[in-house]
């Protein structure tokens, strides 16, 4: 191969690539809830979990194991409602909770790299329990109605 075949070779290459091939850090993407905890007896004041499990019912691979005041999980997609069992593992017997959050769903198409984004919109109810027995979460609240970002909380756990 000739340099000059080479060198029109890497310019068709190059100018092949459309804007829509890659997609770009920084562009937007489905946002997780963002789930804040805090202290039941003053509510106003964020509280610590320690070795909180996080399961999604009827997700694959999805246990998380937390130790914080907050943090982002995903909603389904692909449902109008998400479940999610919340143990704590440093109490003995673990104390859980299982929660179905119910929302709708709206996708806006990002581009061909990208693909879409979905923003949420809690329903109300916005949450059920699942279990109704002797758990550790004794409130929940709803702080914003749309998931459209996660720049602030979504849902507040009082324990």
């Amino acid at each position: 191969m000739t340099p000059r075949s080479l060198i029109f070779l890497m310019l068709l290459i190059l100018f092949s690539c459309e804007k829509d091939d890659i997609c770009l850090e920084g562009t937007p993407a489905t946002p997780r809830m963002i789930v804040l905890f805090k202290d039941y007896e003053n509510p106003e004041t964020k509280k610590d979990v320690s070795e909180l499990i996080i399961r999604g019912l009827g997700l694959a691979d999805s246990l998380t194991t937390f130790t914080g005041d907050s943090i982002a999980i995903p909603l389904r997609n692909n449902y109008e409602f998400t479940q999610y069992e919340f143990t704590l593992s440093t109490y003995s017997p673990t104390l859980s909770d299982s929660l179905q959050i119910n929302h709708r769903q709206f996708d806006t198409y990002i581009n061909r790299a990208c693909g879409y984004k979905s923003t949420f919109i809690f329903e109300n109810p916005f949450f059920y329990k699942l279990i109704q027995s002797k758990g550790w979460i004794k409130n929940i609240q709803k702080t914003r109605d749309t998931l459209s970002d996660e720049k602030s909380s979504h849902l507040a756990i009082y324990h």
